[in-house]
Formats: structure tokens, sequence, C-alpha cells
């Protein structure tokens, strides 16, 4: 199984950075081949994508 991990700093107060990106359902506005997010819990994700043709759907889970 792959991981990735990455971060980035940003110049807002954490609580302001977190409500924007657990946003889910809004990144198939800006996000290219993702069609549609579910949040199923407060820390899992059900995403479907397509990628060049390539359809993938898999779930992502927030750990920190």
């Amino acid at each position: 199984m792959s991981q990735v991990e990455e971060s980035i700093e940003v110049g807002v107060p954490v609580h302001t950075a977190y409500n924007q990106w657990t946003q889910f359902e809004t990144f198939p506005e800006f996000m290219s081949g993702v069609e549609r997010i579910e949040q199923r819990t407060d820390t899992l994700t059900h995403w479907v994508t397509s990628v060049n043709g390539v359809h993938r759907e898999f779930d992502a889970e927030i750990t920190e």
C-alpha cells in the first residue's frame, strides 16, 4: 500500500486552515480529476476520481 505525506506552511490560524481544508465536498470545484468526495465520518472520506481516463475510487482516513 502506498502512502503520501506532505506539509505546507500557510499564514493563517490553524483553525481557519483546518476548517477550509476539511470542506471536502468543494474539492471538485478546484481539483481537476476529482469527481466527488463524500465525507462519511469525521475522519473518513470516500473519493471518486478520473484522471486521463483512469477511474478510481478509494477511502482516505485523516490520522492527524
